[in-house]
């Protein structure tokens, strides 16, 4: 044999056990996933040990209450150990992120990040000049929220600062700009603005299971998809409503300002929701199917669609001042309402509004 092609051979053959010993040897430990443990000797914040963390570590924060913001730029787990038991609480003084707006919890950076078992919670102390509470969560820069089984609670400003974008509990995406989540089992209460608002044509969310609640005492909006897609389902939405000392509030599309328990457009499932004494339970634009929801006690209307083609199919309303209204004010707007129940209403159980010579038409198909 050729020594030459002999000795090529050899040394062929051992770059290929070589090769298939790695395959088959385990990951060394750097880079295998990490638990980084706070508070401890190494790590006394959440933010220390989300600076040293790599990316797809895990961050255990043990039971008590951690008075700071956080900002995470990279792919984390950050686990409490349950939500009334640990809790991000905004400080005294915040910081305001790129988007301008203080924030307790802020992501960045296109990370994924999964939260779970905590809770984030104001209040805040500031106020519109000197830095109001922006939000609980924000989600910016393409970044992804996967929130389970958490709380985001107390979004507001002591004493009260209603300044415009402030003091809602999760903020997603913005104009321009992207942001999407996850968020499940999860509670979203006592917030100032909106509960969780999902914003652009770039964002997305999908909501199941969760429990938001308003304020009796200021006007607040439950969840609101402007412009972005997504999916609402078996969420309990509550409570949201115009409360003093907010003025022009009323049922009338034209003139008056309503607040909703789930705010909506073309690209957002709104299915098998509960919707309790909020102003209108539903208020839709665009091309929208919604199906199984349950309607209790809206003060307006349980469902309101304006400016598209919409259909309701197997919805329950129960009580409250109105049913379903029908609003065209720069499109035809058409209604079908498919085995849609409606009782104990105080005002109307169809009402259409038209403006600039469109016309709002509902058809029905009963149970």
């Amino acid at each position: 044999m050729n020594p030459l092609r002999s000795r090529c051979a050899a040394a062929l053959g051992t770059l290929l056990a070589a090769m298939a010993l790695g395959s088959l040897a385990p990951s060394s430990a750097a880079t295998q996933p990490r638990e980084l443990v706070v508070p401890s000797a190494a790590y006394p914040t959440v933010q220390s040990a989300v600076d040293a963390a790599h990316p797809g570590d895990r961050i255990a924060l043990r039971p008590g209450v951690y008075r700071e913001q956080v900002t995470v730029h990279k792919n984390l787990t950050l686990t409490g150990a349950g939500a009334g038991r640990t809790t991000i609480l905004a400080p005294e003084h915040l910081v305001a992120g790129p988007d301008g707006l203080n924030s307790i919890l802020s992501l960045g950076n296109a990370a994924s990040v999964k939260v779970s078992r905590l809770t984030v919670s104001g209040p805040g102390s500031g106020t519109c000049e000197e830095g109001a509470l922006g939000a609980g969560i924000r989600v910016l820069g393409g970044a992804h929220l996967d929130l389970r089984h958490a709380a985001v609670t107390h979004i507001k400003d002591t004493p009260m600062a209603p300044c415009p974008r402030s003091a809602n509990a999760v903020l997603i995406g913005d104009f321009p700009g992207a942001g999407s989540a996850d968020i499940r089992d999860s509670r979203i209460t006592d917030y100032q603005g909106a509960g969780i608002v999902v914003l652009s044509d770039a964002s997305k969310a999908t909501l199941l299971r969760n429990v938001v609640t308003g304020q009796k005492t200021i006007s607040t909006d439950g969840i609101e998809f402007v412009e972005a897609t997504g999916r609402a389902e078996q969420n309990t939405v509550s409570d949201n409503a115009c409360r003093a000392p907010d003025t022009g509030c009323g049922p009338d599309f034209f003139f008056d300002v309503q607040h909703a328990g789930i705010l909506a457009n073309t690209g957002v499932t709104v299915t098998k929701n509960r919707l309790v004494g909020n102003q209108l339970g539903l208020y839709a634009f665009g091309v929208m199917e919604t199906g199984h929801n349950t309607f209790v006690d809206n003060d307006y209307f349980a469902m309101a669609f304006q400016d598209g083609r919409f259909t309701a199919v197997k919805d329950t309303v129960r009580g409250g001042g109105g049913g379903v209204a029908a609003i065209a004010t720069v499109v035809d707007t058409t209604v079908r309402l498919d085995q849609v129940k409606i009782t104990k209403i105080t005002g109307d159980r169809i009402r259409t509004f038209e403006q600039n010579g469109f016309t709002a038409t509902v058809t029905t198909t009963p149970r």
